[in-house]
C-alpha cells in the first residue's frame, strides 16, 4: 500500500508519529510524508519520502490558505496513496477536502480542540463552519479523551459513526518521552 501522513510540521510527525511511520514502513508499505520542512530529514528507509509544502500553522490569509489546497491537490493528485492520514486543524481541514475530492479514503486526527473551540471571533468561527464541512469525508476521526469526543459530537463536527475514541493515546513511545 501506498500511505501518505499530511501535518503542519515535520519536525511534529516525525517526532510524534514516528512509530507509526516507520511501523507502516518495515511492513514494506510505501509512506509519503506531506508537511512543512521544519527539521532536517534523511530517511532510515528507502520507502519513506517527504514532500515538503509551502503553509502558515497559523495564518488565516484566503490566498494563502487557497494555495495551501490547491498544493495538496497537486500532491496527492500525483501520488495517489492508497491511505491519507490527517493531523491538525489545516491538514484536516484541506487534506480531507482534497482527499474526498480525490476519491482517496482518509482518516482525520483530532489531538486536541484548540482555539478553533475555545475562542470566539471570526476567525475561529470561519474555522469550526470549516471543520463541521470538512469533518464529513474521512471514514474515520480520532480524538485522545471522551471530552474531545463528546465537543466534536455536539457541535456536529463529526458523526458518533465517525469518532473513534483513542483513550489510551495514540501510541506515542513512552521510553522516549518518559
Amino acid at each position: 500500500m501506498k500511505i501518505l501522513f499530511s501535518d503542519n510540521s515535520l519536525r511534529d510527525l516525525l517526532n510524534f508519529r514516528g512509530d507509526v511511520i516507520h511501523s507502516y514502513a518495515a511492513e514494506g508499505h510505501e509512506v509519503t510524508l506531506v508537511a512543512p520542512q521544519t527539521c532536517k530529514y534523511e530517511p532510515e528507509m528507502s520507502n519513506i519520502r517527504h514532500i515538503p509544502v509551502a503553509m502558515e500553522r497559523s495564518g488565516m490569509n484566503p490566498l494563502r490558505e487557497l494555495r495551501y489546497l490547491w498544493s495538496l491537490y497537486k500532491i496527492y493528485r500525483k501520488e495517489r496513496p492508497d491511505y491519507i492520514f490527517h493531523y491538525t486543524i489545516k491538514p484536516n481541514i484541506y487534506g480531507s477536502i482534497v482527499a474526498r475530492l480525490l476519491g482517496i479514503p482518509s482518516t482525520a486526527m483530532i489531538a486536541g480542540l484548540g482555539y478553533v473551540f475555545n475562542k470566539g471571533g471570526v476567525g475561529s468561527a470561519v474555522a469550526r463552519r470549516l471543520y463541521r464541512f470538512a469533518m464529513r469525508f474521512p471514514e474515520h476521526v480520532l480524538v485522545l479523551n471522551a471530552y474531545n469526543r463528546d465537543v466534536v459530537v455536539e457541535k456536529r463536527i463529526a458523526t458518533p459513526r465517525q469518532v473513534i475514541l483513542l483513550p489510551g493515546g495514540e501510541g506515542i513511545n513512552l521510553e522516549h518521552f518518559n
